[in-house]
């Protein structure tokens, strides 16, 4: 998978499907089950948002062994 199309699937469609939707989405007055709408496509965005980085990993660090994938969770300092 390209880069740029990993990247717009990992980060480019949860922060989309967040950010500019819920303002627009809060000032509708549907309430179903008395939730605004807005707090039903957060819940909404939970799962999309983890079905999106499974598609990067599926895709890309599936197959990679934990070697070769650049990460520092220690912080740099060993113990």
């Amino acid at each position: 998978m390209r880069p740029f199309l990993r990247y717009t699937i990992g980060i480019a469609v949860p922060f989309l499907s967040v950010i500019p939707t819920v303002p627009l989405l809060n000032r509708l007055s549907a309430a179903p089950l008395g939730l605004p709408l807005g707090i039903w496509w957060l819940f909404a965005a939970i799962p999309l948002t983890s079905l999106c980085l499974a598609i990067c990993w599926f895709s890309h660090d599936r197959h990679r062994p934990d070697e070769h994938i650049e990460a520092d969770y220690d912080g740099g300092q060993s113990a």
